[in-house]
């Protein structure tokens, strides 16, 4: 588990550590006027079949598969340019290894992605309609737009629920992203995501953390002064956490226990651990419930985009010169 997690933060590191120029991605004529132009398909694998996809029913599955259909038309539109950009952002990213690469599948690209033929199982027969002709506004009014600083698209990650502030990646992760600085994001206290309170036996607690860290030397007597978070950074999020001789990282931890995130407190009550955790993902990039709210008190998802990701603009690839 431990190994699994510590490559998971290398492989993201170095997507991090990658942006790339919009015209990378453009074949090498001089005329693409947009993305259905450009020289690459995606192609969709499941069940022993290999199906292509059009990038546009592309990203409509990646939207449907990453928020709810339910959801507000600007935020559905904030996650359709974000899946947009997401997509092209790691179509660079694997040409850059393999330049004579023009074909993808929906897991080389790095989200979520649900079949069109299973939306109507997915969301019940009685809002497919709605919500399929909600998607297809939300992807073709954001048609060719992507998300760009200084001229190169971001990694416009983004995660459920945030805990009243998104991080700062140069906290989070120990890189300095300009776009992916903290933002104020109290819209998210009001997520049923937002508070979980979860208590634990203390020995049940110990036998879990046994499961995966050896000679922890906890025992029921000594676990609330032996198990304590050694650093926050300054959005809340434990990044550290002492756990008798060993420290590990706050998002090891959550993984390990099961915590929606990484912001959280444990205290003693009743003879329990008491574990309090906000907020639901990593809490750097946009909140998709913020986004939401946003969307209900009358912002575009051209406002949602810049307010999340600092310093950002919004472009339009077959506009481009």
């Amino acid at each position: 588990m431990k190994k699994i997690l510590i490559k998971t933060l290398i492989v993201s590191v170095m997507v991090l550590l990658l942006p790339f120029v919009i015209t990378m991605l453009i074949s090498k004529s001089n005329d693409m006027a947009s993305i259905e132009t450009m020289d690459f398909k995606i192609y969709y694998e499941a069940n022993g079949s290999k199906d292509e996809l059009s990038f546009n029913d592309y990203i409509l599955g990646v939207v449907a598969a990453n928020m709810p259909a339910g959801y507000q038309m600007e935020a559905l539109k904030t996650q359709a340019v974000i899946a947009r950009t997401y997509a092209l952002y790691n179509v660079a990213l694997l040409c850059k290894d393999d330049p004579d690469k023009t074909n993808f599948t929906t897991s080389e690209l790095g989200l979520s992605y649900i079949s069109l033929d299973s939306l109507e199982q997915y969301w019940g027969i009685a809002d497919y309609n709605t919500y399929f002709a909600k998607l297809e506004n939300a992807v073709y009014g954001t048609k060719d737009e992507v998300i760009v600083y200084n001229n190169d698209l971001i990694l416009p990650v983004f995660f459920d629920t945030g805990a009243g502030f998104t991080r700062n990646s140069s906290e989070a992760w120990d890189i300095d992203i300009p776009y992916l600085v903290s933002v104020d994001s109290k819209q998210d206290v009001t997520s049923t995501n937002y508070l979980k309170i979860d208590e634990y036996k203390v020995e049940a607690l110990i036998t879990l953390l046994n499961q995966y860290y050896t000679d922890l030397d906890l025992t029921e007597d000594n676990f609330f002064t032996e198990v304590s978070v050694s650093s926050r950074d300054s959005a809340g999020y434990v990044l550290k956490i002492d756990l008798g001789s060993q420290t590990v990282s706050g998002e090891e931890f959550a993984k390990v226990i099961g915590l929606s995130s990484n912001h959280f407190y444990i205290e003693e009550y009743e003879g329990k651990a008491r574990i309090i955790c906000n907020g639901a993902g990593h809490g750097v990039g946009l909140s998709q419930y913020g986004a939401n709210t946003m969307a209900e008190e009358g912002s575009d998802y051209t406002e949602i985009l810049t307010y999340y990701y600092t310093g950002v603009s919004i472009s339009n690839i077959s506009e481009e010169d």
